[in-house]
Parts: C-alpha cells; structure tokens; sequence
C-alpha cells in the first residue's frame, strides 16, 4: 500500500515537471520569435546556417531534458526537475545571440529576464546567484572582446553603461527570485504539513486511540459500502461482536492501565490472525438502536464470507485469545472472549445486522461465555 501512494506521488511529481518543461518550450518558443524577427531585420548577424543550427540545438536540447524526465532518469539527480541546467543553458544561448547582435542588444537582454523567471520554481540563493555571474561573466567577456578587437560601432561608454546596468539588474533578479523561491519552499513546507495534520485528524476521527483500530463511525461507513456492494453484485458479509469475558475484574483487580495492555494485545492478536480482507473494530460508544457496546467490546468485518466461514474465523480468535495469556506490564493476565456472529440479510439495515450478532453474543454469555455463537441466517 505504501509503495503504490509513493509511486502515485512520484507519477504526480513528475507530470508536474513536464509541464513545467512545456512552460519553459513556450518561453523558448517567443525567444525564438523574437530572435527571428531581429535576424529577419539583418540586426542579428547570423547566416542562414547558422541560425538553423541555433533552432536545431535548442530543439535537441529541449527533447533531451524531456526524454530525461519521462524515461526517469532525472530521479537519480539531486534536483529532479534539473531547473539549474536548463537556466544555464537558455543563459549561454542568449550569450550567443547576443554577442551576435549589436543595435539590438540592449532589447535582447530581456532574454536574461525570461531565463531566471523560471528559477523561481526550485532554485536557491546560491544557484541564483551562480546563473547571474554566469551572464554577467559572459556578456563581460563579449564586451572586452569587442574592446580588444576593436570591433564595435557604438561608444565605450554606451557599452560599459549597458554592462554596468546589466550586472545590477542580474544581482538584483537573483535576489527576488531568491526571495520569492523561499516564500514558495515556505508555503509548500506549510501546505505539506496542513495535509500531514489533517490526515491525522482524520485518522483520530476515525480510530480509537487507545488501539489505533477503526472506530464505530468508520465501521458503520465500512458496512454501509458493503451493503450497497452486495445490492450490486449480491456478494454476502459477515459482523462478529466480541466481548472480553469478566474484563471489569481485570480493571477492578489490576487497574485500568493493565486493563488497556489487554485491550492493545487482544486488536494486535485479532489484526494479525484474521485474514487481510477482515477487520476488528473496538467500539467505545453507545449506539441505542443496537444494544450498548463498552469499552471491551469489538466488532468484526469479514467482506465475502458466509456465516460458515465467519464463525470458523472468530473460533480462531476465541481459541487463541483462551489458549495465550495477555503480556502486560505488571504480569502475564488469562482473558477469554465471547462472540456472537451474524450474516447480513439482502437490503437489510446494517444497524440491524450488528444488533443480531449481539443477540448471539449475549446467548454466548448466557451459555457460559468463551463460546462463538452464530444468529440465524
């Protein structure tokens, strides 16, 4: 059970990163628009090989960061969404374009701003940081180079003005990115824990929390869907209602902490012999259409058994419970049980179903108790 919800969280996570991936294709597609046009306008000097060879390597690229994804592979890394190398890349072909254009530069640096958005989805200070120094670092390079080769057209002072403003704007992205990925890790940390404390709450309210078993209103749910199952398919169900036997003397002569010890054993006992499709219930409260149930008493669901095979499992149950004294925390306690079984009748009120079994339960105590006793069919 626990590896298919993790496998279902692993599928949930990973659908999330192909449509980030498709967020990030989007992006990459009006670059590719906008770099178009400026190459169409001759402010971009690529030759016609040349800007192919671009579209195809960032074609390849994207394919393999999706392959990456949907084969798996990206769950060996330490960052599966792999948001980093796909900065860095979009980064390092914006240099290249960049350093391509001359005119159009300054409109083009918003390239830069499209990369680092994308940060925001997992990306920490330090990363953000590096993916600015990458920029700036490269379109430093690109300036001296042109400085060096004497091969610009505007004035030095242009250039350096654009780089000085570059950087600022750069450190100043890493920073509210950085900023607002902590806000988003904060608010995903805190959704995880709301979920984590309302799965809780929804397991206290459907267990007792002294055995940690399903409690009567889970019960009477588990039974209602069995009802309406058995209207559908015309499968049969079995309820067993189980009383420890003198359990008050247990409480009286040993105290009520060596009482719950018995409890806690008796739904361990029962959970681990019954077969995976049965469940034993322990049932705390009072349900007047049915009878009164006390703190010893448990009842027991057995999906796709006929009254035969009911009674031979709480048999099971009985004659384990006599034949192994209870370990507590004090001594080793003797307990017997009494069981009163009851297959449910076609459109029958499940309420009704429990109140026949705990009929026969009461016959087995009249009949001396340590005895499994079934109702009429």
């Amino acid at each position: 059970m626990q590896a298919a919800t993790d496998q279902r969280r692993i599928d949930a996570h990973q659908a999330l990163r192909l449509r980030r991936l498709r967020m990030a294709m989007l992006a990459w597609l009006v670059s590719i628009v906008v770099v178009f046009i400026g190459w169409s306008l001759g402010l971009i000097d690529f030759t016609p090989l040349g800007f192919s060879a671009l579209l195809l390597l960032i074609l390849m690229v994207h394919l393999m960061f999706h392959v990456l994804i949907r084969s798996g592979w990206n769950l060996r890394l330490e960052d599966p969404s792999m948001t980093l190398p796909q900065i860095i890349v979009a980064t390092l072909v914006a240099l290249v374009v960049i350093s391509r254009a001359d005119e159009a530069r300054t409109i083009l640096l918003m390239l830069f701003i499209m990369a680092m958005f994308f940060g925001v989805f997992q990306l920490r200070t330090p990363q953000f940081v590096f993916v600015a120094l990458v920029a700036v670092v490269g379109y430093a390079l690109i300036v001296l180079g042109e400085f060096v080769l004497g091969d610009y057209q505007r004035s030095g002072q242009v250039m350096l003005l654009e780089l000085a403003a570059f950087s600022i704007v750069m450190f100043w992205l890493a920073f509210v990115g950085s900023h607002v990925a902590r806000l988003r890790r904060k608010l995903a940390q805190r959704n995880r824990e709301l979920r984590e404390a309302t799965d809780r709450l929804k397991h206290l309210a459907e267990h007792d929390e002294l055995t940690g078993l399903p409690n009567r209103r889970r019960l009477i749910s588990q039974l209602e869907t069995l009802a309406r199952e058995s209207a559908e398919t015309g499968s049969t169900f079995c309820v067993a209602v189980l009383d420890l036997d003198h359990f008050k003397h247990v409480n009286d002569e040993h105290g009520h902490q060596v009482g719950d010890d018995v409890l806690t054993e008796f739904a361990r006992r029962g959970s681990q012999l019954l077969r995976d499709g049965d469940q034993v219930v322990r049932v705390d409260d009072t349900v007047d259409s049915i009878g009164r149930f006390g703190g010893e008493e448990f009842l027991l669901i057995l999906p796709g058994t006929d009254l035969e095979g009911a009674v031979l499992a709480a048999e099971r149950l009985r004659r384990q419970t006599a034949d192994e004294p209870f370990e507590t925390r004090n001594k080793r306690i003797s307990c017997t049980v009494s069981i009163g079984v009851a297959q449910y009748r076609a459109e029958e009120p499940v309420r009704l179903t429990i109140a026949r079994a705990d009929k026969a339960l009461y016959r087995a105590k009249e009949e001396g108790r340590n005895r499994t006793v079934a109702a009429e069919a």
